[in-house]
Parts: C-alpha cells; sequence; structure tokens
C-alpha cells in the first residue's frame, strides 16, 4: 500500500519540485544505513538541485547573496557514527557539502543516545513507544527518570562508540560543517530557561574550543518554543534549524529554517516525493491533521 502512494505521487513530484524551484530545501537525516540507497539519492540530489553550504546560507541572510535555482541544504542531526564511517566517503565522491549537529556532550565518549538507553533497558518494543512518550516530560522528570532506570536494571551500562575530535575535524576537512545538536539534548521547550541557557552554553562553549560551527544550531527533536528561541538570540545563535517536515516559505526566519525528515533506507521513489515538497504539503495540510 506505502509503495503504491508513492509511485502515485511520484508522478507529480518533478513538477511540484519545477513549481517549487525557487524555495529552500534542506534535509534533514540522521544515521547513514543503507549506502546504495544514499548514493542513489546523492546522485539524485546532485543532478536535480542545487547543493549548497551552510556559509552560502549564512551570506543569503546576513548579506543580501542570492540563492542559486533548487537550492538545497544537507543535515545531519545527533552526530552518528555511521555518518562519518559510510557517509562522509559518498559525500566526498561526489563533492557534497552538508553540516553534522552534534550533542557536545558525547564527543570522545562512549555514552549511548539517551533514548537508545530506554529501548535497552525496556526492551524495543515497549522502549520504543516509552522513548516518545517521555519526549513529552519536563526535563527534570525524563533525567529522574533515566537515573532509575539505570538503578533498578539487572542489565550492565549500555555503551556505543561516538564521534571523537579527530574524526570531526576530518569530516569537516571532508566539507561536512560541525554544528550545534545542544549539550545533552534534551527537550528544550520541556526545559526552564536556566537550564536552556546551561545547554546552549556549554555547547557553544565547547564547539568553539574545537573550532567548529558554534551559532548554527538544531533543534532537539525539532521541539520548537519561543522561550528557547529567545535564549537563542541571547546567546548569538545565527541560523536554527526545525524538524517540521516542510518546505521553506520564499521568506525564512534564520532561527525558524524548515527541514523535510528523510531517511537512507527509504525507495528512491518514495526520497524524490519527499524531497519534491509534495509529501511535506500533504503530511502537513491533510494527513497531520487526522490524528
Amino acid at each position: 500500500m506505502r509503495s503504491l502512494i508513492y509511485k502515485s505521487l511520484f508522478i507529480f513530484s518533478k513538477l511540484y519540485t519545477q513549481l517549487n524551484s525557487d524555495k529552500l530545501r534542506v534535509l534533514a537525516y540522521h544515521g547513514v544505513e543503507d549506502i546504495s540507497n544514499f548514493t542513489a539519492q546523492l546522485q539524485y540530489l546532485s543532478k536535480n538541485f542545487s547543493i549548497i553550504d551552510v556559509n552560502v546560507l549564512n551570506e543569503h541572510f546576513f548579506e543580501g547573496r542570492k540563492l542559486p535555482k533548487n537550492p538545497l541544504l544537507i543535515t545531519f542531526d545527533d552526530g552518528d557514527l555511521s555518518v562519518w564511517q559510510k557517509g562522509v566517503p559518498l559525500l566526498e565522491k561526489f563533492s557534497i557539502p552538508s553540516v553534522c549537529f552534534v550533542i557536545t556532550d558525547l564527543i570522545n565518549t562512549e555514552k549511548p543516545f539517551w533514548w537508545e538507553e530506554i529501548r535497552y533497558y525496556l526492551g524495543k518494543e515497549k522502549g520504543f513507544e516509552k522513548s516518545w512518550e517521555v519526549k513529552n516530560w519536563k526535563n527534570e522528570d525524563r533525567v529522574a527518570y533515566l537515573e532509575e532506570l539505570r538503578k533498578n536494571s539487572s542489565k550492565p551500562p549500555i555503551t556505543r562508540v561516538q564521534l571523537n575530535e579527530s574524526q570531526l575535524n576530518k569530516m569537516k576537512e571532508s566539507g561536512v560543517d560541525i554544528a550545534n545538536h545542544s549539550h545533552t539534548h534534551p527537550m528544550l521547550d520541556q526545559c526552564s530557561a536556566e537550564n536552556v541557557r546551561e545547554e546552549i552554553s556549554k555547547s557553544i562553549s565547547i564547539l568553539n574550543s574545537m573550532g567548529f560551527k558554534d551559532k548554527i544550531f538544531a533543534y532537539p527533536n525539532g521541539n520548537f518554543d519561543l522561550k528557547v528561541e529567545e535564549v537563542l538570540k541571547e546567546k548569538g545563535i545565527k541560523m536554527a534549524f526545525l524538524f517540521d517536515h516542510k518546505l521553506n516559505k520564499n521568506k525564512i526566519n534564520p532561527l525558524r529554517i524548515s527541514r523535510i525528515r528523510v531517511d537512507t533506507n527509504i525507495p528512491l521513489e518514495e526520497f524524490q516525493v519527499k524531497v519534491s515538497g509534495l509529501h511535506p504539503a500533504l503530511y502537513n495540510n491533510f494527513v497531520k491533521n487526522l490524528y
């Protein structure tokens, strides 16, 4: 059924891309799971879009530089090791720039992502549901819950090798800008203003000391909040990216840049429908309203 839906939408995706050739598309990946699919996706993007880096976008917002036709920016959230291991060689092969938003508390460590811990301690299915539930809790409750899970579980602590500073520097040399995804990846809309300031201050300090893009930010989980935006302004953040599965409008707020959610493990037809903006338009104006 899913395949049939995307085959039907695919017929109109090329036209939709053409009709929106003046709009900025920003793709939001996480890890790179499927090398073959990712290769096909990059080939498609190279042929059909003007892939820009974050510096071009910065010049567009703050120096009046005009974006090219069909501008597109590729981003990765969280700093998954697979971006370095599988993604960077392909990005280099096609000379494609991108941005990787990293969680600074995890750099040079073997700490797991906190949502992975929940799935590990509770089991895959129950843990998946619980991790999404926890994202709606106040941050102090989330932190306390994780501490209880660790304390009461008979399982050994889970570990995950994270990106180290050397790898991040090599990624930067390869055309992958390293940018800010907070210090510990809390849901910032569930944090106090002081907690948000602490998160942003720590991440800025660490990224600045390493020579990375400390003032370019992606909201953890895409959780936008006006209170958080005020703190970002206070801390000098210049650009902030959402996770709202939308094309950008012609006039973009630099602190509310829309992104389209994509993965490397989806079929190319589905990928093209999403990148065109057709699926995001239908999702946000129809499907999402059904729930």
